[in-house]
């Protein structure tokens, strides 16, 4: 009696799983075509400390050149020079009031950075410049801004999406 039930529904079932296996396959075919992104990144928020904005390569050279050490980005207003990067508002505001001092005018920019390994040494160098006297500051970004060169700047030069 079992027997004749299978040999009834025997083909129904096995057409089935055929389709239902070929529809699968092909709705999920469709998505290979598309560019598939990471709904969520883990960005951390920094603030970078920028010196000025300049129209051309030259002109950020000669008014840059009384500092020991600087990164660019050119964007389409021209080249946006930055002194310091930091993590903490308070450094921040340390850094900017440091480089007052010493004559020139800081804006504090606020961006997202995803890079674990630069967030990772940031926070390690948020430490020192929080505890810093005036005289090691300048020293201090230095080396922020050696790191963020190396690590983020330089990696992504590297990526093929460009």
């Amino acid at each position: 009696m079992l027997g004749d039930y299978m040999k009834k529904y025997f083909w129904s079932i096995i057409l089935s799983l055929v389709v239902g296996i070929y529809l699968g396959k092909f709705t999920l075919s469709q998505y290979d075509d598309f560019n598939v992104f990471p709904v969520s990144f883990n960005y951390d928020t920094v603030y970078f400390l920028q010196q000025g904005v300049y129209s051309n390569e030259n002109v950020m050279k000669n008014n840059m050149a009384d500092f020991e050490y600087y990164i660019y980005d050119v964007e389409d207003d021209g080249y946006h020079t930055y002194v310091g990067i930091t993590k903490s508002q308070d450094n921040a505001l340390k850094v900017k009031e440091f480089f007052k001092q010493k004559g020139y005018d800081i804006y504090i920019k606020e961006n997202n950075i995803n890079n674990n390994n630069f967030i990772s040494i940031l926070n390690q160098y948020d430490i020192l410049l929080g505890d810093a006297s005036f005289d090691a500051i300048d020293s201090i970004c230095n080396q922020i801004l050696s790191s963020y060169e190396e690590l983020v700047i330089n990696e992504n030069k590297g990526d093929t999406k460009e």
